[in-house]
Formats: C-alpha cells, sequence, structure tokens
C-alpha cells in the first residue's frame, strides 16, 4: 500500500475513533448536543435580526419553536411544545403565559379564546388579550375548536365518552351526547375527524390553527367506524364501515363513501353520497378520483382534499374538477393541463401555463376572478384572509386579497408563515417571530 494511501486510511480510522468516543459519551451521560446545536443555528439566521424586507412591526425572539401563531383581536396566541402565549400584536410584549400539553384558537372577532389543555387537569378558554380564564371544563381530554362553537370531549370511563358544544365566549353548554366506543383515541386538540383535509403542505399548520365554521355533520374515527354527528341538533346518526376498497368521510352535509377497485393494473373508482339519517343514496359519480388511493391494491389512506363544501378531484377525461359533496355537480371544471392545487369554502386555486398562472376560482359566481403570474415552483395556499405564494427559490412572499387579486404583501424573506389575519401575517423563522402588516 503507497504511504499516501496509508496515511489517508490512518486518518480515517481516527475519525471514526473520535466520533465512536462521542457516541460513547452521549450514552453514557445522556447529553443531547442538539438543542445547542438548533440554538447556536437560530443565532446565526436571527443575526441580521430581521425577519423580512419589508421589516415587521416588532421581532422577538420565543422560548421554543412555534408550531402556530392565531392572531386574536389585539393579541396573537404563539403555540409552542408545552407552552402557549399571548403577545400583543403591536409590539410583541408577552402579556401571558401558560403551560399547555395542547392548545388553539376557537371563537371569533370579540367572542375569539385561546382554548389550553392539560392532561389530568381539563381545559381552560383564556382571554387572548389578558390571559384571564373565561371559563373551564376540567374533565375534557380533548377538544375541536370553530369559530361558532368549542366541542369538548370528557371520558369518565373505559369506553364511552361525552361530546359537549359549547359557546366559545363563555363555555355555555349548547348541547351534549354520548359517543360511544373508545373515544381517548381522540385527546389534544383537533384531532383528524374523517371528513376534507388542507391541501397546502407548506401552511397546513398556520391554516388549520386557524378556527372555520363548524360543519352541519362531522365524522369521527372510534373502532374502525365512523360516528356521524348532526353538529346543529347534537345527535347521533347512524354510523357507517368502510370497507377493504373503500373510504368513508363527512363532507357537505353527506356521508361520502369512495370505493376504489383494481383493474387493468389502475384503479376503478366510485363516489356515492348518502343521507346521513337514512343511510339512502343521494347522488352517485363513476370515474370520479378523490385521490385517497395509492398502491397497486388501491388501499385508501387518505382523507379527500378540499373544504366541507368543496371536494377536488379528477374525473374519467383527467380533467380536474371542483365538486359539491352536497349534490354532486361540478362547480367548476378545468381546461386541458389546469391542476387544482388549494380550495375553502369560497375560493379554488388552479396552475396553468405549466404552472407558471395561478387563477382564483369564485364559487359563488361559477368562475376565474383573476389570475397572477407565479414561479413555477412556489408553494400556494388559500386562507380565509389572503391567498399566499411563497418563493422559496427566490426568498419572496406574496399575499394577495382572495376576491379581487390586490396585493396585500410582498416582501423578501424566508421565514414561515405561522398566522394569517385580515390585517397582517404572523411569520418566524427559527424561535424569532415578527407581525408583518398587509399593505
Amino acid at each position: 500500500m503507497a504511504r499516501g494511501a496509508v496515511r489517508n486510511f490512518e486518518t480515517a480510522l481516527g475519525a471514526i475513533g473520535v466520533l465512536a468516543l462521542i457516541i460513547t459519551a452521549i450514552i453514557v451521560t445522556g447529553w443531547n448536543p442538539l438543542p445547542k446545536v438548533t440554538d447556536w443555528w437560530d443565532k446565526v439566521a436571527d443575526s441580521t435580526g430581521k425577519l423580512s424586507t419589508p421589516d415587521t412591526t416588532w421581532t422577538e425572539r420565543v422560548g421554543g419553536q412555534p408550531s402556530s401563531a392565531v392572531v386574536a383581536g389585539t393579541a396573537a396566541v404563539v403555540s409552542m411544545r408545552g407552552t402557549v402565549e399571548g403577545r400583543s400584536l403591536s409590539s410583541g410584549q408577552v402579556l401571558w403565559t401558560k403551560e399547555a400539553d395542547w392548545a388553539g384558537v376557537a371563537g371569533d372577532g370579540s367572542n375569539t379564546v385561546a382554548i389550553v389543555g392539560r392532561r389530568g387537569v381539563g381545559l381552560e378558554a383564556l382571554d387572548p388579550a389578558s390571559g384571564t380564564a373565561k371559563w373551564k371544563d376540567g374533565d375534557a381530554v380533548g377538544a375541536w375548536t370553530y369559530r361558532d362553537s368549542v366541542l369538548t370531549l370528557s371520558c369518565g370511563g373505559l369506553s364511552d365518552c361525552t361530546l359537549t358544544a359549547r359557546a366559545p365566549r363563555d363555555g355555555a353548554q349548547i348541547w351534549k351526547l354520548t359517543l360511544p366506543g373508545i373515544g381517548r383515541v381522540l385527546n389534544g386538540i383537533n384531532s383528524d375527524l374523517l371528513g376534507t383535509e388542507v391541501k397546502a403542505d407548506a401552511y397546513r399548520e398556520a391554516i388549520d390553527a386557524m378556527p372555520r365554521a363548524i360543519p352541519a355533520m362531522l365524522g369521527f374515527p372510534i373502532e374502525q367506524k365512523v360516528k356521524v354527528v348532526d353538529t346543529g341538533r347534537g345527535k347521533l346518526l347512524p354510523e357507517a364501515s368502510p370497507s377493504k376498497t373503500s373510504r368513508v368521510v363527512v363532507a357537505g352535509g353527506r356521508v361520502l363513501v369512495s370505493t376504489a377497485a383494481p383493474k387493468d393494473g389502475n384503479c376503478r373508482y366510485t363516489l356515492e353520497a348518502r343521507d346521513a339519517s337514512t343511510g339512502k343514496t343521494v347522488w352517485k359519480k363513476d370515474g370520479y378520483d378523490l385521490h385517497t388511493a395509492s398502491g397497486a391494491g388501491c388501499e385508501q389512506r387518505r382523507d379527500p382534499a378540499g373544504a366541507d363544501s368543496v371536494l377536488i378531484a379528477t374525473r374519467g377525461d383527467n380533467r380536474e374538477v371542483f365538486l359539491s359533496p352536497r349534490d354532486g355537480h361540478e362547480m367548476w371544471a378545468g381546461a386541458e393541463g389546469d391542476e387544482i392545487v388549494a380550495a375553502d369554502s369560497q375560493y379554488g386555486l388552479v396552475r396553468s401555463n405549466g404552472g407558471k398562472t395561478l387563477s382564483v376560482v369564485g364559487f359563488d359566481k361559477g368562475g376565474r376572478l383573476w389570475q397572477h403570474e407565479v414561479p413555477e415552483k412556489a408553494d400556494i395556499a388559500v386562507s380565509r384572509y389572503a391567498v399566499l405564494v411563497r418563493d422559496s427559490a427566490g426568498g419572496r412572499l406574496l399575499a394577495y386579497a382572495p376576491d379581487s387579486g390586490r396585493t396585500l404583501v410582498e416582501a423578501k424573506t424566508t421565514a414561515d408563515v405561522l398566522g394569517i389575519s385580515d390585517r397582517g401575517m404572523m411569520i418566524g423563522r427559527g424561535r424569532t417571530i415578527g407581525y408583518l402588516p398587509f399593505n
């Protein structure tokens, strides 16, 4: 072996030995260098002192990695692992801090509350500006937060649980029902139910943290079945059961059964909507793919994308459509090459021209409202207050008014979006957060 090769081999052995010593020290002492490395990286990333250009109204460093920051009146409710805090929207000053195993925001306008839960203690509904408790549920093991109600789940026994609808403002009981089965698996905040899901990976936590209107019916996954709850009357309706080839979800006040059966190397799709009270078929369509199935066996693993009042689907001719779960009609159908990228209850986002053109469809009017040129690989989403476009490669973040396409924000930033309101956005990078107002 050549002398140089021997030297390289000895160097590699030395490096391996050093690495082994470090790993041994970590195992023996329990020392974890990752938080210190993360802190160091956060400080390097935040060394400029700026989150964006134009500047945020304020910039503050928080104690943990924030998952969301919901704007609630004059405050922002910032959720981190183990902690939730309220901060002044005008200054970033800490208004209050609470330990939390899970937290969310419910209500709307002056009735908005921060829901803070701890295992074995229940939940409190706090005033976002002061942190004062407005009401409590000491038995709650979980909750779902909406603009018009809070659903709390308590499980006193080994199996059956109690689901209670409460007014966000004062916790007044609207209705109560027994939820049969092992409901304890649905603990924490906003556990996944069987309905539609947000199609916007880059913004999922920020959008999911914003309270939306409660759907007319909800599907609770318990013991391999779908427990259907009428949220208007507080009534438990007949349950539904999926099969090996079907997925059952609840949307638009209907029980939807999406069936995907393998045939000739492909999946053959059938979509059926049933009346939740009687189980009778209301409408049925063949060839509409909700993108809930994958694999050679057409296994149903995902919920359909969209909102409670709209489904994103691909029909048999490969055209993408917005489909009404209520009556099955096509709310809008794309042209060849159009790609639906997001939807909420009012607007749908469509990319065309090889992904370089973004169009917004209004479901009330049934047509394209406006369009803008966007980067081909930008992350795109729609929220109640803004259409978001993030060009990670170019380091730009844009927000447009959903109804008109008016530019609300055009900022140079690499920060993540943590929350969206009618007046601006909460953004963050690492442990540094700030408030970026709209134009």
